[in-house]
């Protein structure tokens, strides 16, 4: 939403908190007599605004919304109409369904009323908004991604086959789900034996099916007793792999890129 305008509506210019953002940062309205008000919008950490202010810091409209964006109340303190809700959605207040550009959102039931436009290619449940709903966006209705510029900008680098580090074994996963999100484990995260490890070693790899739309993955997180990780023991020392917890992600293309977990980096 750039500008909308409407014979009972003021012309609204939208501004975004970045150049490729959907999270508002404010608008200017032009009324009948040509003369302009700024509002400001006060969001959620999704982005979805929860309060609109005048220029003083006056509240004129505000709403609260449960976590899959339905509305718990909304009260205008001024006659002024505000529709945009999650990143890249406005409100049909006829429906009260969510105008999402390539589908609608139900935020009753957290879900889009239509299959994802893109099939199979963009997961296998084909309703789903995103993995949650308070650190996920879908600006245009086939694309989740998380609502953090970094991890955004580490999505990225994986999707373009470079290796990436975080902090954390959660943000691991939501790079590796952000960037791939029907990825397919080869195996997990527990205990492997050493004839466990060989054989994730020979299965790490693409089904006739999976090449050009399906990443697979396996974690090394298991460190023996003298720190180094199951299975690398015949590394040379320095090697990342040997000693740093990691995910091996072997992508659509074929192409083998790993994500480093170091708990001490920022």
């Amino acid at each position: 939403m750039i500008q909308e305008t409407g014979p009972n509506h003021p012309t609204s210019l939208y501004i975004y908190t970045d150049q490729n953002s959907y999270e508002p940062l404010a608008r200017i309205d032009t009324d009948g007599n040509y003369e302009q008000h700024i509002r400001y919008f006060h969001t959620d950490l999704n982005g979805a605004p929860e309060e609109l202010t005048d220029a003083n810091g006056k509240i004129l409209w505000e709403c609260s919304f449960q976590l899959w964006g339905k509305r718990i109340h909304e009260i205008e303190h001024e006659p002024i109409e505000q529709n945009l809700r999650y990143q890249g959605q406005y409100l049909d207040r006829e429906t009260g369904l969510h105008y999402n550009t390539f589908r609608y959102y139900d935020p009753d039931i957290g879900r889009f009323t239509q299959p994802d436009p893109i099939g199979l290619a963009g997961g296998f449940n084909l309703y789903q908004y995103a993995p949650n709903g308070l650190t996920w966006v879908d600006p245009i209705g086939w694309n989740c991604v998380v609502t953090n510029s970094k991890l955004n900008k580490k999505i990225k680098e994986v999707r373009a086959g470079n290796d990436v580090t975080v902090g954390s074994f959660k943000e691991a996963d939501q790079v590796l789900y952000g960037a791939f999100a029907n990825t397919r484990k080869v195996t997990g995260a527990g205990n492997k034996s050493a004839a466990k490890t060989s054989r994730q070693k020979k299965e790490f790899k693409l089904r006739p099916s999976e090449k050009g739309n399906t990443a697979v993955y396996h974690k090394d997180y298991q460190f023996n007793k003298d720190g180094i990780l199951i299975g690398h023991e015949g590394l040379p020392d320095g090697h990342h792999h040997k000693t740093v917890p990691h995910i091996n992600v072997l992508t659509p293309d074929g192409k083998k890129i790993t994500i480093y977990i170091e708990r001490q980096y920022a």
